[in-house]
């Protein structure tokens, strides 16, 4: 990309305004349950501030323990300064997610909903597992909501970012651009 294309995707978000989606509106919250990378939880905090996201809550049995700092700060892309974000214990959980909000779990299960066929709630908190577990039994149990992203292909599963990416936009579409935009 030239420095003069770059220019114009700038002034073209400019005039979009799609910055000011969330004037007057619920913004969601990310909540990613023991994830085993740094890296990956630097690209959730990325994700959660391109999405325009809340806060973030790193779901750890021992919450003093930051693994490598360095990455997460790497991977986040300056997310980790923007963005409200905390590690907590999964018994925790409930204290911290705004009242009203719903937890939505992505995961592969018998009681999940293809994502694409189901109405999302205005008020959401993402759940998303660990990258080879996926999302534990108590937390799963605390979710209101299960969905799945139906994946055609011979590999049947996603990087966690990528389907929190998947189904974040997705929400956003439904919210904001649902036969609107």
């Amino acid at each position: 990309m030239t420095q003069n294309e770059n220019i114009n995707s700038y002034h073209l978000f400019q005039q979009l305004q799609i910055d000011k989606i969330y004037d007057g509106k619920v913004r969601p919250v990310i909540v990613a349950d023991n994830l085993r990378t740094p890296e990956n939880m630097g690209s959730v905090l990325r994700l959660a501030a391109n999405v325009g996201a809340d806060k973030v809550f790193f779901l750890r049995q021992e919450t003093e323990e930051v693994p490598r700092s360095w990455k997460i700060k790497k991977t986040a892309s300056g997310a980790d300064e923007k963005v409200a974000w905390k590690i907590i214990k999964p018994n925790e959980l409930k204290e911290y997610i705004p009242s009203g909000f719903s937890l939505v779990a992505i995961e592969t299960s018998e009681k999940a909903v293809n994502i694409f066929r189901t109405e999302l709630p205005e008020k959401i908190a993402f759940v998303v597992g660990n990258e080879v577990h996926g999302i534990s039994k108590p937390v799963l149990k605390m979710t209101d909501k299960t969905v799945y992203i139906p994946i055609p292909g011979v590999i049947s599963s996603l990087n966690v970012t990528h389907a929190l990416g998947i189904a974040a936009f997705e929400w956003l579409r439904q919210q904001f651009w649902n036969n609107t935009n």
